[in-house]
């Protein structure tokens, strides 16, 4: 019988996998995103996949009691991507409409952080 491999999962999976695909979250988090984020609310990571970055800012920060401040400035770097967006939009009008639906996908990206944010009613 072989052996399998089974990966705990983790409550923010669903989180985690938008971040990590820019089609869907219209943006991109570098590892040295995630660790700043992580030392600005008392959570040491160290250099590896941007998958395993995410996966431990959020379940440590979770552990530590620091989500709501790892979730407050995710919000300040997707304003700040949005308000980048706003800004090329202006200097480059041909690109105008692309940059218009990246802008549009990282509010759907913070509206994602609120309901984590208020958390599943169902869950206790």
């Amino acid at each position: 019988m072989k052996k399998r491999h089974f990966e705990e999962r983790s409550q923010f999976m669903s989180l985690e996998n938008h971040f990590l695909n820019t089609f869907f979250s219209g943006l991109y988090f570098s590892a040295s995103d995630f660790i700043a984020i992580g030392r600005a609310n008392g959570v040491e990571l160290k250099m590896h996949s941007c998958e395993m970055l995410i996966k431990d800012l959020l379940n440590e920060s979770n552990n530590a009691g620091t989500l709501n401040g790892v979730i407050a400035s995710m919000n300040a770097l997707i304003d700040e991507r949005i308000s980048s967006c706003h800004r090329l939009s202006l200097e480059y009008p041909n690109a105008r409409a692309a940059l218009a639906k990246l802008a549009q996908k990282a509010n759907g990206s913070k509206a994602l952080l609120a309901r984590e944010l208020r958390g599943n009613p169902y869950e206790h």
